[in-house]
C-alpha cells in the first residue's frame, strides 16, 4: 500500500495534468520501499511474522503502532507450533512503542549457567516468533517527505527526457534558450528535507 494517493501527492508538487501519471506511480513505488528501508518500519500497515532471540524479557516490533498481536511463540528448536504459544496473560504490550514485555522474565528460559539459548552448538537468535497487526498510519510530515522524494526523482527524469538521456546543459529554439542545471542531469543528492523530516521516525538500533 502506498503512503499516500497519487492525488494527494500531485497536489503537493503543483502537478495538474495526468499525463505523467504513469511514471508518478513507479516513483511511487520506488519511494514506498526506500521510506520502508529508511526509517526501518513499515507505516502502511498489515500483518508482520518477526524473530527475535529468546533470552530477552522485551521484544521491540519493528512496526508500530500495534492493533493486535496474533500470537507469541517460544520455542528454542525453531518449530513453532501450538505447544510454544505463550498465554496472553504472560506479556503485556505497549502498542504504542511496539513493545513486549515479559511479565515473568525471558520468553525461554536459557542453560543452567544462564547462557543464550543452543541449538546444538550454536546460540540461535530465532526463539521467539511473534506475528501481530498494525494498521496503517502515516504522519503528515512523512507524506511531505513522500512527495519530496518523488518529486525529485520525478525533476531528475523529466531533465534527462527533455535533454534525450544526452550530457546536454543547454538547448537553443529561436530566441528560447533553455539552461539545465548539471546537478539535475546527474541527480541531485536528496533534498534536505528528506532526512529531516524522517529523522524522528528513523528506526534507531541500540
Amino acid at each position: 500500500m502506498s503512503l499516500d494517493t497519487l492525488a494527494n501527492v500531485k497536489t503537493r508538487l503543483g502537478i495538474t495534468t495526468t499525463a505523467d501519471d504513469a511514471l508518478l506511480g513507479l516513483l511511487q513505488d520506488s519511494a514506498d520501499a526506500f521510506v520502508a528501508e529508511y526509517c526501518g518500519r513499515d507505516f502502511g500497515g498489515g500483518t508482520f511474522t518477526e524473530y527475535f532471540a529468546g533470552a530477552v524479557n522485551v521484544l521491540r516490533l519493528r512496526n508500530y503502532p500495534v492493533s493486535s498481536v496474533t500470537s507469541v511463540k517460544a520455542d528454542r528448536l525453531n518449530v513453532f507450533d501450538s505447544t510454544s504459544l505463550v498465554p496472553t496473560t504472560d506479556y503485556i504490550v505497549d502498542p504504542d512503542r511496539g513493545l513486549i514485555f515479559h511479565r515473568y522474565g525471558p520468553f525461554v528460559v536459557g542453560d543452567a549457567v544462564g547462557r543464550a539459548l543452543l541449538v546444538g552448538s550454536n546460540a540461535t537468535p530465532r526463539a521467539v516468533q511473534v506475528v501481530y497487526v498494525t494498521n496503517a498510519y502515516v504522519p503528515s510530515d512523512v507524506k511531505e517527505a513522500y512527495a519530496e522524494l518523488v518529486g525529485h526523482w520525478y525533476r531528475h527524469m523529466k531533465t534527462l527526457i527533455a535533454t534525450q538521456y544526452e550530457n546536454v546543459t543547454e538547448q537553443k529554439a529561436g530566441a528560447a534558450t533553455v539552461i539545465f542545471n548539471k546537478g539535475q542531469i546527474a541527480g541531485l543528492p536528496l533534498p534536505p528535507d528528506v532526512p529531516r523530516l524522517l529523522g524522528p521516525y528513523r528506526d534507531q538500533v541500540i
